[in-house]
């Protein structure tokens, strides 16, 4: 019994509970965590979101295609279990994949795996199918699916299907199920409605509009996701023909709002195709303004107007590069001054301050409109503070005032009803993130605004400089290089000399002390 239970301490995976029973027993509730979270970001300031280190990673870091000592020895031990497999050569398989993150090589790692002449391949299936499992680890999982993508996978759909709901393995499982499955496309589909962040981009990137109802739901449903919805909006107008969809004299209400979603993000542009990359842009964009002019009611619409005016605004010598893409000029200062036309109604009013003071999605394009439209609702934001402190963006929304009445007020405000005492714990190396930080950010969107306005906020930018939060810190810092030492006051200058004695952050003290050294302190 002793030697059983000390061969059970060395596997990792004993007394854990499995990530794939994990996932099913949560249903339709899936929420982003996982058993392992605590043991895997043990150390770490940061907390990626589910799937967001290997999104990030596979859309902006080169991949490597050599494989490192360390993954040939993998592939080494993965051929000696397949021709001999044991709990021992499992455990040590275990450990060594919990350990390293092969996103980077994964693709190396499965061609020296079919290539190997060793290799087992019944025997490697089930080892494949056990780790995707019953592996309790995050890591041990990813390759376990991706193991199982080099074979005809249609007997584990339920277990691909289900991991493929998390966003942390959607990346891994479409990859698989693409590779395994006859049925594929139908499969992405049909998951692609089930999943909201870093997974929603992997599939829509990936699925094939091979049917009308396809091409439907990219243009209605596709682009929006957790993350940008820029990562998908050019890859759902091509895919859908978003031009083609758009010229039809009337659309469906979901189309609007689904064609709204993508013009935005093709704007915004980012980190994927932006609205010099689309090759219907002009089209497009005449045909949703004439449907806006009809169509357009929420705040939201308002904005992606604005947003159409402020592009059909930029300088002469870029639009003389679009002309080759069908921007003449004739079209674009047309469709200018039906933007104009569409903002200057006076139906916005009402409908830009219900959003301003709503608590939903439609709130930040209200402000937005109302800046935009030169409509006053400082004293409604304000009011929104007052009952609830905590709001963050209103603290950056009201600082925007050159009303130094209102920004005395909000100020006072501030400094009575945010827990200042217990923001200026003392420098430390924290990030803010959390929900334990909301007062932290309260105070980062207050420091952020503070420098063009010199003597104004002393209080908060001491909190500021001793807090342990590191953003708390720059900023506070930016706001008195923004100021004439006149302006600090004794009880500042004492606290920058503290601070500069006290400071564990090596780029933040480089900051106070060239600071020192332009105000001769």
């Amino acid at each position: 019994m002793l030697i059983y239970l000390n061969r059970e301490a060395r596997e990792p995976w004993a007394g854990k509970t499995s990530i794939y029973s994990y996932i099913r027993e949560q249903g339709e509730a899936i929420d982003g965590s996982l058993p392992d979270d605590e043991a895997y970001w043990a150390g770490s300031k940061l907390r990626w979101v589910a799937g967001g280190l290997d999104g990030s990673l596979g859309h902006h870091a080169a991949v490597s295609g050599e494989l490192s000592d360390g993954a040939r020895e993998l592939v080494e031990l993965l051929a000696k279990q397949s021709r001999k497999p044991s709990r021992r050569k499992r455990a040590v398989i275990y450990s060594k994949l919990m350990e390293s993150n092969l996103i980077g090589q994964i693709d190396a790692v499965l061609e020296a795996v079919r290539k190997h002449p060793g290799m087992q391949p019944g025997p490697l299936f089930e080892e494949a199918l056990w780790l995707a499992e019953h592996g309790a680890h995050r890591n041990v999982v990813k390759f376990g699916i991706a193991l199982l993508g080099l074979y005809h996978n249609e007997s584990v759909k339920e277990l691909l299907l289900t991991l493929a709901r998390h966003d942390e393995f959607t990346l891994y499982a479409v990859v698989a199920i693409r590779n395994g499955m006859e049925d594929s496309n139908d499969m992405l589909f049909e998951l692609a409605q089930q999943v909201h962040g870093w997974g929603k981009i992997h599939i829509v990137e990936r699925l094939e509009p091979s049917r009308q109802d396809i091409k439907d739901w990219l243009l209605r449903h596709g682009c929006q996701n957790s993350i940008m919805n820029e990562y998908l909006a050019c890859i759902c107008a091509q895919g859908g023909q978003l031009h083609e969809a758009l010229s039809a004299a009337h659309v469906d209400d979901a189309l609007f709002e689904g064609a709204t979603d993508i013009v935005q993000a093709l704007l915004s542009g980012g980190p994927a195709e932006d609205i010099d990359d689309y090759e219907h842009a002009p089209q497009v964009i005449s045909d949703y303004l004439r449907l806006a002019r009809e169509m357009a009611s929420s705040a939201k619409h308002l904005s992606v107007v604005m947003d159409i005016q402020d592009f059909l605004s930029r300088d002469e010598e870029t639009w003389a590069e679009r002309e080759a893409a069908g921007w003449t000029e004739a079209l674009r200062l047309s469709q200018l001054e039906l933007c104009r036309s569409i903002a200057a109604s006076a139906f916005w009013e009402s409908r830009v301050i219900e959003a301003a003071e709503s608590d939903g999605p439609d709130h930040g394009y209200g402000v937005h409109c109302a800046r935009r439209l030169g409509i006053d609702i400082w004293d409604r934001l304000f009011a929104q503070l007052e009952a609830d402190p905590l709001r963050y963006s209103h603290y950056s929304e009201l600082m925007s005032t050159d009303d130094p009445e209102r920004l005395r007020r909000l100020i006072r405000f501030a400094e009575e009803k945010l827990p200042l005492a217990q923001i200026a714990a003392g420098p430390a190396e924290e990030l803010g993130m959390g929900p334990e930080y909301a007062a932290h950010r309260c105070l980062s969107s207050l420091l952020q605004n503070l420098g063009r306005h010199e003597g104004l906020g002393a209080g908060l930018i001491a909190a500021g400089l001793s807090s342990p939060v590191i953003p708390n810190r720059n900023l506070a810092l930016a706001a008195l290089e923004a100021w004439d030492i006149r302006f600090w006051g004794e009880a500042l200058l004492e606290r920058v000399r503290q601070l500069a004695a006290e400071e564990p952050d090596d780029s933040v003290k480089e900051r106070i002390v060239k600071l020192m050294e332009s105000r001769g302190i």
